[in-house]
């Protein structure tokens, strides 16, 4: 039976940002809400992972609108602002596949980001819905497959969910090795793990 809640459309924008003042840095990115609202940008999710940097999952209708945004004189004034990160690495893509929690969660919850290159795609996204049960049997209260714009065999899968410790133990699991191993994954980077600090839900779309 197929999952209603499992949208297809839209785009992410995945930042990981390095700085040394977390707190400066998270008023940096508060203040600008208004300059993400005009780049199209519709939400947030804000992820702190142990080691210090950040990653940021940003959701919005329009890559190309975001792309152009990304590029624009008043991003450079923006990304300038006090509070900056020290570094920053940005990944544009659109959804395959995402499925957000009918509720905004209450209780504390964390991420699992992952970056990988597939020869299938199309095998990857399959078998990613066959494979909801066993991510909500970790946990798992969202999750979303995207592909980036600007190279056809990047993946991101990013997974939030109620316990970090299932979180980690949903990527060891040999039935997740095997759609990896399905979809001709290689150069798989380190899952990044951590809490989220703060969030801003995208509007349903109604139409």
């Amino acid at each position: 039976m197929a999952d209603d809640s499992l949208h297809h459309g839209g785009a992410s924008v995945f930042v990981v940002h390095l700085m040394s003042d977390f707190d400066g840095f998270k008023k940096y990115f508060e203040d600008g809400a208004a300059a993400r609202a005009q780049a199209g940008i519709k939400g947030h999710l804000l992820t702190r992972l142990d080691d210090g940097r950040v990653v940021v999952h940003l959701f919005a209708d329009d890559a190309e609108k975001v792309e152009a945004a990304l590029k624009s004189p008043e991003m450079a004034r923006y990304l300038d602002r006090s509070g900056a990160p020290q570094s920053s690495l940005v990944w544009l893509t659109e959804n395959e596949l995402v499925k957000l929690p009918k509720v905004r969660p209450t209780g504390q919850t964390f991420s699992l980001y992952l970056k990988l290159r597939v020869t299938d795609f199309a095998a990857l996204a399959e078998g990613f819905k066959q494979n909801l049960p066993m991510f909500d049997e970790h946990g798992v209260i969202g999750e979303g497959l995207h592909r980036s714009t600007s190279k056809e065999d990047v993946a991101i899968l990013h997974f939030v969910g109620t316990s970090r410790d299932k979180l980690e133990a949903l990527v060891q699991r040999a039935e997740f090795t095997a759609l990896l191993v399905r979809a001709g994954s290689r150069d798989a980077e380190k899952p990044l793990v951590g809490i989220d600090i703060s969030r801003s839900r995208p509007e349903p779309d109604h139409n």
